[in-house]
């Protein structure tokens, strides 16, 4: 074999080594909607208008839209993404799901996932779906999600109560669906390790609220998801979060997210692989955060003033080498 050859080989393994490595490197940006078109309710509304330009974005644009099972068999697999890959998932099962977003998602044949907390379902509300309704858009093949009977705030309730909010509507979803849900959303995003450890022994996967984006090494039970909005619902923001990739972290600090006698927390995490840039971190209700590096990948963050009660966001992002990579973190105060 003659130099020229044994460089060309080179050459070829190379570039499929680079291609490997950016396949594994792709990222998973999870969306999570609430109402549709509903304008009394701004902070979990999302204009028709919006829905319909996210959806037209999605169509027109080569994404891969997967379902919250596969997102999650594909990381327990530990299987690349496609490029440009996207979630969808809704909460609270609220009546405009069906009139409104429903007839949008059908025609566009895109997979999506409602997480239902059954107790509402069971209201008779108008302001929620019923079980016919829901059964309805199972036989289309829309994924069901679990999201706990009653819609506590979790972190004010026993662990005695978790349990049977999670076996109760156990019960409600083995009567009307025929099946219990694997995949766990916790209600308002909010969860304290000890909620985290029960969840594990009933479901394979649960999502919060935080930002950020979904990588391979990330923890299951600590999924992030991009909240969606009127206010935070608008094609530049979503065309962001949904070409971010992930920032790979590890030992992250506190484990518990529910604040008790340190206020504010001191957040700390271990970066998996270096970054181009400083990474910035954006705290919610004006709270300024200080970075500082301890070694070559452990960060720590510092707050000016102690979070108040109820849930504090925390995102962190970074540009890497021209890729946004961007996690979150959301405290809660009871």
């Amino acid at each position: 074999m003659n130099i020229l050859k044994k460089i060309l080989i080179s050459f070829i393994l190379l570039s499929i080594s680079i291609i490997e490595l950016n396949a594994q490197e792709n990222s998973v940006s999870v969306f999570v909607y609430h109402r549709f078109g509903e304008g009394k309710y701004p902070s979990t509304n999302i204009k028709i208008s919006q829905f319909k330009s996210h959806i037209k974005e999605i169509k027109d644009n080569n994404y891969t839209v997967l379902t919250v099972d596969q997102i999650v068999d594909n990381l327990i697999q530990n299987k690349d993404f496609a490029n440009k890959t996207i979630g969808l998932t809704i909460d609270d099962a609220f009546k405009s799901i069906y009139t409104k977003a429903w007839p949008i998602l059908k025609k566009s044949e895109l997979p999506f996932t409602i997480f239902v907390s059954t107790a509402a379902v069971n209201s008779n509300s108008n302001n929620y779906m019923n079980w016919e309704q829901i059964k309805e858009l199972t036989n289309y093949g829309v994924t069901i999600g679990h999201h706990t009977k009653s819609h506590f705030h979790l972190p004010n309730k026993s662990k005695e109560t978790l349990i049977s909010e999670i076996e109760d509507a156990n019960k409600d979803f083995l009567k009307h669906l025929g099946y219990v849900p694997n995949i766990f959303a916790y209600p308002y995003g909010e969860y304290s390790l000890e909620i985290k450890e029960v969840v594990k022994k009933y479901f394979k996967a649960s999502f919060g609220q935080q930002s950020g984006s979904i990588y391979k090494e990330i923890d299951l039970f600590e999924l992030p998801r991009y909240a969606l909005n009127e206010q935070y619902g608008d094609m530049k923001r979503f065309k962001f979060a949904s070409n971010s990739y992930g920032l790979k972290i590890k030992n992250i600090l506190p484990e518990n997210k529910v604040i008790k006698e340190t206020n504010p927390p001191l957040l700390g995490f271990t970066l998996i692989e270096n970054v181009d840039n400083l990474i910035k971190c954006y705290p919610s209700h004006n709270i300024k955060a200080n970075l500082t590096k301890l070694s070559d990948k452990r960060i720590e963050v510092r707050f000016d003033k102690s979070f108040p009660q109820g849930r504090t966001r925390v995102n962190c992002t970074v540009n890497d080498k021209g890729k946004w990579r961007w996690t979150g973190f959301q405290f809660f105060n009871p």
